[in-house]
């Protein structure tokens, strides 16, 4: 928690992407003076800034949509916690009716294991979102960390098996509109007052310790800013980590999507690569999408979207024409950003002077990810004031 006497502690973050905007708003929530300082927010396009790219974006004729599914390992503890309090939270929201404008909704989440690739006409059971394996049970089911974690479990009987499937889960989840999320992130943590969001971009010439010191002296010029220096600086800067820290082990994992018209009945996944994920009532569905590791050019791939489409017309045969065709509203690429050693969310004094929390490296994870993150983040700020370090959190 932030300190208790008159002035409170000045936290800025760096980064306005969906680790940025949650981490500011928890650190608004625990009493904290917050301050973003980002080079690209909600409303922008440009496939650097990822939380709206991919399978999301900010704008309405861009694909928009994700949904809660934990791409944790097992032996990746962290992450399963960070994973089950988002999932706990944003249930939480939606029970008490906050759901709607945070733009989230809950659906039934069926995963279903392929054991083969063979395409066959079907009608889809009626659930929100499906995913799919190739792999047997017996090699994915033990894997599935937090069967015990979500709301309304079942296996699938075999009566209920499509498309080739040996076996299924089903349970509850959230789809997030990610338009209306990052937007509402934002938007909350402007109507607190005092926080600011100054858009810039900030000089990596001289690393992390001269881009805190220019954003020190930026909070300082900025004549409506009437608070105290920055007592400690959170890293959200996504790929930006790269040249920023300087991190080496930052690199871009690309996606491309594909927006078409007409809103999908669930959302569906096979094998964690093709995916259908509609966006409920905005009358289009996000296609996916591609993984294509340390890729830098976002150009789009022609070969890439007849892939995405070929393969989803199983996934959502809802949405095709009399032709067997989806009706391509638009085409997208961005950029995850991945990190070789997973996610980095750990304290540092840089250049003997400046106290900094980083919380970069989240890849693919980011939004199921965002609330424990951040309140992780909120735990190490606490530990440089005196804080207690972090209790065992979300119990797995």
């Amino acid at each position: 928690m932030a300190s208790t006497l008159e002035q409170p502690k000045h936290i800025v973050v760096l980064g306005a992407g969906i680790t940025g905007l949650q981490t500011a708003l928890h650190l608004q929530h625990s009493g904290y003076c917050v301050t973003i300082i980002a080079e690209h927010a909600p409303g922008d396009e440009d496939p650097l800034y990822a939380s709206p790219c991919l399978n999301f974006s900010f704008h309405e004729k861009y694909g928009a949509g994700a949904q809660w599914r934990s791409h944790a390992q097992m032996h990746e503890k962290t992450q399963q916690r960070w994973d089950l309090e988002t999932y706990q939270e944003w249930m939480d929201l939606v029970k008490g009716g906050e759901g709607g404008k945070a733009g989230l909704s809950v659906s039934l989440n069926v995963y279903l294991m392929f054991l083969s690739q063979k395409r066959e006409k079907w009608n889809p059971p009626i659930v929100p979102i499906t995913l799919y394996w190739s792999a047997p049970p017996s090699e994915t089911l033990p894997k599935q960390w937090y069967i015990p974690h979500v709301s309304s479990l079942r296996t699938v009987p075999p009566s209920d098996l499509h498309l080739g499937t040996s076996s299924g889960l089903t349970f509850t989840t959230l789809c997030v509109n990610v338009p209306l999320h990052l937007s509402h992130l934002l938007s909350t943590f402007l109507s607190i007052p005092g926080s600011t969001l100054l858009k810039h971009r900030l000089p990596t010439s001289m690393h992390l310790a001269g881009a805190l010191a220019a954003a020190a002296e930026m909070v300082d010029e900025t004549a409506e800013l009437e608070r105290s220096p920055p007592d400690v600086f959170v890293n959200a800067t996504g790929l930006g980590a790269r040249e920023l820290v300087p991190d080496e082990g930052v690199f871009p994992v690309k996606g491309q999507t594909v927006l078409v018209k007409g809103e999908a009945r669930e959302a569906r996944t096979r094998d964690g690569i093709r995916y259908v994920i509609p966006r409920t009532g905005s009358g289009t569905t996000v296609l996916g999408t591609t993984r294509e590791v340390g890729v830098w050019d976002t150009t789009v791939s022609d070969q890439m979207t007849r892939e995405i489409l070929e393969g989803c017309k199983e996934l959502a045969p809802e949405l095709l024409d009399k032709d067997d065709t989806f009706e391509v509203l638009s085409v997208q690429c961005g950029l995850r950003p991945a990190r070789e050693g997973g996610v980095r969310v750990e304290k540092e004094v840089v250049g003997g002077r400046w106290k900094v929390v980083h919380a970069y490296g989240h890849a693919g994870s980011g939004y199921q990810n965002a609330v424990g993150s951040a309140r992780e983040v909120g735990t190490l700020i606490g530990e440089f004031f005196g804080g207690p370090a972090r209790g065992e959190g979300a119990k797995l």
